[in-house]
């Protein structure tokens, strides 16, 4: 398959659905070197606000923004020539689509710096247990500075990410009493903000590698849950991990 071709691919699969995990070095993919890799992803709050019954506004605030669980990550990467490359990842939550530049130096070029911009698209996110049902879409800017080992068998990097979302959605509240087939709704809408910093690791040889990344991000979020105005911060930890195949 071109190059073309695999990139109107992905820009397909980007209409077709919070900041995913990046999972990728800071040195870019070669021309037409192509990487695809399948793991988990993961956000903690630190101090997370226990769920009741019936939630309060802020609750659901920070469920919808946050978004606090394990999800699958599935992701691939696509080498564009001159130091570019551009990639797509699914985390159940979002789908992100991204590109970068990127500049090597140092002896054998151990060293990069790259700056990337993503555009995601946030998949509802469906809690029956408390009626909720938030969605949206949002963009986010990483700066990456890395280290790669001559024969490429390792890789480290560290980096800050920053981005913002637009969520939108509604909290059932209850049962119609003079018609339960009808559900009573309060709309969510609002912004969601955050940032934070990232350290990463790849080990691996040739053509496979193992991926492991943890960020530390603060988050802002400020919504409408019916005629309520409420703001929200929180701060999360996000591990992750995959396997990565390189052709």
């Amino acid at each position: 398959m071109s190059r073309l071709s695999l990139a109107m691919l992905l820009l397909w699969c980007a209409g077709c659905g919070g900041a995913a995990p990046l999972m990728h070095p800071a040195h870019p993919l070669k021309e037409d070197e192509l990487t695809i890799g399948g793991g988990f992803s993961g956000t903690v709050s630190l101090a997370p606000s226990e769920l009741a019954d019936e939630p309060v506004p802020e609750q659901l605030v920070e469920q919808g923004a946050v978004a606090p669980g394990l999800a699958p990550w599935v992701g691939g990467r696509l080498g564009l020539g001159n130091n570019l490359d551009a990639g797509l990842t699914y985390t159940a939550r979002a789908i992100r689509l991204d590109g970068r530049r990127a500049w090597t130096f140092g002896t054998n070029d151990a060293m990069a710096l790259s700056l990337g911009l993503g555009a995601s698209g946030l998949l509802p996110k469906r809690q029956d247990d408390i009626g909720l049902r938030i969605g949206g879409f949002g963009g986010d800017v990483p700066l990456l500075f890395g280290y790669m080992s001559e024969a490429d068998i390792y890789g480290a990097w560290l980096g800050a990410r920053f981005g913002a979302e637009y969520i939108r959605g509604q909290h059932q509240l209850e049962q119609d009493p003079f018609n339960p087939s009808e559900l009573v709704n309060e709309d969510i809408e609002g912004w969601h903000a955050h940032v934070g910093g990232l350290v990463g690791l790849r080990i691996g040889f040739r053509h496979v590698f193992a991926v492991l990344e943890l960020s530390t991000t603060m988050h802002w979020a400020k919504a409408d849950v019916g005629d309520v105005e409420v703001t929200v911060d929180q701060l999360a930890i996000a591990p992750s991990g995959a396997f990565i195949v390189r052709f």
